[in-house]
């Protein structure tokens, strides 16, 4: 989850959620929503 993401790298959340946006228009990475304010960031194959 992107919260996770952006403490362990110690970013604000609002910076974890643009750079891993903008992997994900790019194809790098896989974005689910199971819940509506839930975000998982899955690797592309």
């Amino acid at each position: 989850m992107t919260s996770e993401i952006a403490d362990e790298l110690g970013w604000s959340r609002r910076l974890a959620y643009n750079v891993l946006s903008r992997l994900h228009e790019s194809d790098e990475i896989r974005k689910k929503k199971p819940e509506a304010r839930c975000v998982s960031w899955i690797r592309a194959e």
